[in-house]
C-alpha cells in the first residue's frame, strides 16, 4: 500500500509549495510511482507542474464538493514529472469551505472517503500540497494522510511558532481518534543560508527542542536555482538537476524512503 504525506505549516514563506513539488520529483526519480494533490486554492503547485496544453475540466473542487458525481479518476492529470500525476486545484476551491465547515463533523472524511483507496492502491507516495494556515482545507488533509512533515524556514524565528501549532494540531487529531494513526514524520529545515547568523541559530534552537529523531538530517540550503525554478515555474530538477538545491532533494528523497520503507 502507498503512503500519503501532507506538507503543512500555519507560517506562509516556509517555501511549503516548493518542498512539496520538489519532493515529488525527487521521488519519482526514485522509480516511485508519485501522485501530487495541491490542495491550496492558491494553485501553486499546479501552476508548477500542470501542462499548459492540457485542458483542466475536474479538479479538487470536484473532489470536495458534495453535490459532484465525477470520479476520483477524472481529477487526475499526468503532470510534466515523469512519473508524478497530479490532482490540480482551482481558485474556486475556495468558495467550498463554507458548506464544509457547515457539515463537520462529516465533511472532514471526504477527501480521505473519495482519495484515500485510490492513492494508496495506484501510487507509492501521494503528497499533499496545503494552504499556509490550520483551517478546513488542511483539517482535510490530516484526516485523509498517514504521516506529516512540517517545513520550516530556517532563518526565520516566526515560522517555529508556525512549526508548534502544525505539531499540536497533529496531537489533537491523533488524540481524538479521527485518524488516530497520523503520524508526525519529521520537521525539515528549510532555506538554510550558513552565511547569516540566524539561520544555524534558529537550526540549533530546533534541533536542541525536538532531537534529532524528529528533524530531516537532509538541510535544504539557499540556492539561486530555487528562484530561477520559481521564475519559470519549474520544480529545481527541471531548472538545474546539477544544481546544490537539486543534490538535496535527492538525499531527502532517499532519506524519506528509508524512514517510510525501512
Amino acid at each position: 500500500m502507498g503512503k500519503i504525506i501532507s506538507i503543512i505549516n500555519n507560517k506562509g514563506g516556509v517555501g511549503k509549495t516548493t518542498v512539496s513539488v520538489n519532493l515529488a520529483d525527487a521521488l519519482a526519480k526514485k522509480k516511485k510511482k508519485v501522485l501530487l494533490v495541491d490542495l491550496d486554492a492558491q494553485a501553486n503547485a499546479t501552476q508548477k507542474i500542470f501542462p499548459q496544453k492540457t485542458v483542466l475540466k475536474n479538479s479538487v473542487f470536484d473532489l470536495l464538493d458534495t453535490d459532484s458525481t465525477n470520479s476520483v479518476e477524472s481529477t487526475v492529470y499526468i503532470s510534466t514529472v515523469k512519473s508524478c500525476d497530479i490532482i490540480p486545484n482551482i481558485p474556486e476551491t475556495a468558495n467550498l469551505e463554507p458548506d464544509l465547515i457547515k457539515g463537520f463533523p462529516n465533511s472532514l472524511f471526504i477527501l480521505r472517503n473519495r482519495l484515500r483507496d485510490f492513492a494508496t492502491e495506484k501510487y507509492d507516495y501521494t503528497i499533499i500540497d496545503n494552504p499556509p494556515n490550520m483551517g478546513t482545507f488542511v483539517l482535510l488533509s490530516l484526516h485523509t494522510a498517514d504521516s506529516v512533515i512540517v517545513p520550516i524556514k530556517a532563518g526565520s524565528t516566526d515560522s517555529v511558532q508556525g512549526l508548534s501549532k502544525a505539531i499540536d494540531l497533529i496531537k489533537d487529531i491523533q488524540k481524538s481518534n479521527s485518524n488516530p494513526d497520523l503520524k508526525f514524520l519529521r520537521l525539515l529545515i528549510n532555506i538554510l543560508d550558513k552565511r547569516t547568523g540566524t539561520g544555524p541559530a534558529v537550526m540549533n534552537q530546533i534541533q536542541t527542542i525536538f532531537g534529532e529523531n524528529q528533524i530531516f538530517k537532509t538541510v535544504v540550503p539557499v540556492n539561486t536555482a530555487f528562484e530561477k525554478a520559481e521564475a519559470h515555474n519549474n520544480t529545481i530538477f527541471q531548472e538545474d538537476g546539477t544544481s546544490r538545491g537539486a543534490n538535496a532533494y535527492r538525499q531527502l528523497a532517499l532519506e524519506l524512503i528509508k524512514i517510510v520503507e525501512g
